[in-house]
């Protein structure tokens, strides 16, 4: 599947994020009542939010990379990339300390609040490859003149 198109790289944007809100409602949701539905929630939006996260890592290419790799407006867009990720991990530790303050009172909220912070992590660490999917610009067609397609 070729993701060189904006569209094609929100498409897996939004499949990533949808992937990663299943797994976080199965986090909500991980106590005795519901412990079976919360897995059945949680295991397809895990693969969900992981595949489309590799396809998407793949798919924005170069500013993903290191540092020395990358010409100026690649390390411009990745440390934009960062700094937007890192204001959406303090927005997730947000949400993840008002769902301990929540949890605090259940029975087992140490498995409630570490389920919870799991599932926030992994999203935090798709942040960066989720906004430059959003961000980047569809690739020049001429940059791939006499490419055969990978």
């Amino acid at each position: 599947m070729t993701t060189r198109t904006r569209s094609d790289r929100r498409r897996l944007a939004v499949s990533a994020v949808i992937g990663h809100l299943v797994v976080i409602a199965g986090a909500a949701l991980l106590r005795e009542p519901t412990l079976w539905f919360a897995v059945g929630l949680m295991v397809p939006g895990l693969c969900l939010c992981v595949g489309t996260a590799a396809v998407l890592r793949k798919a924005v290419g170069r500013p993903g990379s290191a540092a020395k790799d990358l010409d100026e407006r690649e390390l411009l867009l990745r440390n934009r990339a960062h700094y937007a990720a890192f204001q959406g991990i303090c927005v997730l530790m947000l949400v993840d300390l008002v769902y301990g303050l929540y949890a605090a009172g259940r029975p087992d909220s140490g498995s409630l609040l570490s389920s919870m912070t799991a599932a926030l992590f992994v999203f935090g660490t798709s942040l960066p490859a989720l906004w430059l999917a959003w961000r980047l610009p569809d690739d020049d067609p001429e940059d791939f003149e006499g490419v055969a397609p990978g």
